[in-house]
């Protein structure tokens, strides 16, 4: 099986866009997160089922001041995201990069 990964961009908060095709990102794996800023970020990625019940994951993490800049890598199979993928950062000036697939 292979997967072809790519990869997303938002600055500040909003829904993180494919930077080939400018697309929302949605039903996904997340396999790695690099960001800037410093504070909370929110990462989620939700959606209802027929039923109404919500399913869907959310990553938090924080960006410190002796670190405004990181990498998160998520092994395995990542972290899958259901819904529209949104972000939820710090500032305006804060980005986050996706690496999906």
């Amino acid at each position: 099986m292979s997967t072809t990964m790519r990869t997303g961009f938002v600055t500040g908060s909003g829904a993180v866009l494919d930077v080939t095709s400018d697309a929302a990102i949605s039903d996904t794996r997340i396999r790695a997160i690099n960001y800037s800023g410093v504070g909370t970020f929110l990462i989620t990625g939700t959606s209802a089922d027929a039923e109404g019940n919500t399913n869907g994951s959310n990553i938090k993490f924080v960006g410190t001041t002796a670190n405004d800049t990181g990498s998160i890598y998520l092994p395995d199979l990542g972290i899958r995201m259901p819904g529209s993928v949104m972000v939820s950062a710090p500032t305006s000036a804060s980005t986050v990069t996706i690496f999906y697939g």
